[in-house]
């Protein structure tokens, strides 16, 4: 494809790949290093994710303010994580990762995490300070004041029906000849997640604008 594309270009072959990759990813890594090394002091956000293969996951993130005055944020990992979810693991795992990018501990001011049992021990076994997550905290409130029958029942039926889309090509495929009919956008009804109050939102307005498709 490429050749065809243009002939002149040279498509490098696995050796270069195996090489280069790894290079380029040292070269980020030593000036994402540098720049986290001079901050004074930094903040640190963790929470933990599932991959569409469920596979565990722990990510990190410093946050900081440069000599410039401006916020820096740096994701600093996404590492596999395989060991139970406990509190002792999770505090020895978060440990490990400021050791691996050269940060000390009474530079951090604080951790941002969920509410989580395990996460919140891990903290207090650090002896770290924690700061609860205001869009975690702002997910539970929203979902304490939707704790109405009548609500409760809207959103189910809503989500049954949506499921019975996300399932059904003949039926993906008639929502899309009734848009086209109706001179309406092509748009795709959208599950809700359990965890994010906005995707609810979200699919409840996309089942409401697809009404009469």
């Amino acid at each position: 494809m490429l050749k065809t594309f243009d002939s002149r270009y040279n498509l490098p072959g696995r050796k270069y790949f195996s090489t280069a990759i790894p290079k380029l990813y040292q070269t980020v890594r030593d000036q994402v290093m540098e720049e986290v090394s001079e901050a004074t002091y930094f903040a640190g956000t963790t929470d933990l994710w599932s991959s569409r293969t469920m596979g565990p996951y722990m990510s990190y993130t410093a946050h900081f303010i440069d000599r410039d005055w401006n916020l820096a944020p740096k994701h600093l990992q996404t590492v596999f994580f395989p060991d139970d979810h406990t509190g002792e693991n999770l505090a020895a795992g978060l440990k490990d990762t400021l050791d691996s990018w050269g940060l000390q501990e009474e530079k951090q001011i604080c951790l941002t995490t969920d509410n989580g049992s395990n996460i919140v021990k891990a903290s207090e076994l650090n002896e770290w300070q924690r700061l609860q997550c205001f869009g975690h905290r702002l997910h539970l409130a929203v979902n304490c004041g939707l704790k109405d029958d009548r609500i409760d029942r809207a959103v189910r039926v809503c989500k049954r029906v949506v499921s019975v889309f996300s399932y059904s090509w003949k039926k993906k495929r008639n929502l899309e000849k009734f848009q086209t009919e109706l001179d309406l956008p092509q748009h795709s009804l959208i599950t809700a997640c359990d965890t994010r109050w906005g995707s609810t939102q979200k699919m409840i307005e996309g089942f409401w604008s697809r009404k009469r498709p």
